[in-house]
């Protein structure tokens, strides 16, 4: 296309920006694909839901699946405010909260304006992994909301929601005495687990808190799979893994307790005597307490073969509330006597 100059002049400056769009519309070349090149096909997202196709993963360090690979970023601070706004999914999450995790106590003054710029890198690489504009990120995934921030998630593509459910779906199942559901249940929650919760970086307050009700229901879930396994009369197989437990937990009495169950119903009755007598004398060391009512009754009833303890219908929990149950009052530190 060409232009009369000496036209110029006495145009409008509308019909000089028309003129100009023309002449750029015509100028753009045409890219043409090789003949064999695979047609270039526009990423798919659901409507309703801009993240479909990715899985986030905080059940060890944090992974973002899309297609099979990773594509969490690299650096600590980004990674530390995925992780705060993912526990927080689809809460609005506050600035404040955000430079308290990012720097403690030692916020720089100029914290709200360097959280805008890692806010500004999160939604070019949801950009770049979704194919999406990043005004659409910030209207659909990323939000700006008053006073901080929100990440729109559907709850089924994290795997703390699905271990948490899971997990419930076991307790459950215990409960209603299907075990066999049960320990199913459980045994893939735990199986979600990449490690420990982790973070290239150091945490704040609130991701410290999240990490350490994660790792107390995941110990509830793996003490409560062990114990369904014993009521399936499978507590040869849980002797090495109660053992190692005990080792990691010196104090807790739910492993021990299940670990002198296990070695009883396994033949191996003094070795659940000699189990209770380390465990008292390290309670007596390191607290100056004896063990609980509840163990103490375990241990009397190894004493005496009580039938009771070879019960599979009772978790255990159930079978040391009976034991203490048929105990007299009387001989409620009668173990501590005899061990004494």
């Amino acid at each position: 296309m060409t232009a009369n100059l000496a036209g110029l002049g006495v145009m409008s400056r509308a019909e000089k920006l028309s003129l100009l769009a023309a002449l750029l519309e015509a100028s753009e070349p045409e890219i043409e694909s090789p003949p064999d090149a695979a047609p270039v096909v526009a990423p798919r997202r659901s409507p309703e839901n801009p993240l479909a196709g990715l899985r986030f993963e905080l059940l060890g360090p944090l992974v973002i699946r899309h297609g099979g690979v990773d594509v969490a970023p690299s650096a600590p601070k980004l990674r530390l405010i995925l992780s705060t706004l993912l526990f927080h999914a689809n809460q609005p999450v506050g600035a404040s909260l955000l430079v308290r995790e990012l720097w403690s106590g030692g916020a720089p003054r100029t914290a709200h304006a360097t959280l805008q710029t890692y806010m500004f890198k999160l939604r070019k690489l949801f950009r770049d992994v979704l194919g999406m504009s990043v005004e659409d990120v910030t209207r659909d995934v990323l939000l700006t909301c008053s006073g901080g921030y929100t990440l729109r998630v559907d709850p089924r593509q994290l795997d703390i929601v699905e271990f948490d459910d899971l997990v419930t779906a076991g307790t459950a199942a215990m409960h209603a005495g299907d075990y066999a559901k049960a320990g199913d249940d459980l045994r893939r929650s735990l199986a979600l687990w990449r490690g420990n919760v982790l973070h290239q970086g150091q945490w704040g307050p609130q991701l410290r808190a999240q990490a350490a009700r994660l790792e107390e229901r995941r110990f509830y879930a793996h003490t409560t799979r062990i114990d369904a396994d014993l009521c399936l009369g499978r507590h040869r197989e849980t002797i090495s893994e109660l053992a190692s437990l005990v080792v990691e937990h010196p104090l807790h009495e739910s492993a021990h307790a299940m670990l002198m169950i296990a070695l009883h119903r396994s033949g191996r009755s003094s070795a659940a005597l000699e189990v209770y007598m380390r465990f008292r004398q390290r309670m007596m060391g390191e607290l100056g307490i004896e063990p609980s009512e509840r163990i103490q009754a375990l241990h009397v009833a190894l004493l005496s073969t009580d039938p009771a303890l070879t019960d599979r219908s009772m978790t255990s929990d159930m079978l040391l509330d009976a034991l203490v149950r048929r105990r007299p009052a009387g001989r409620r530190s009668s173990s501590a006597a005899v061990t004494g």
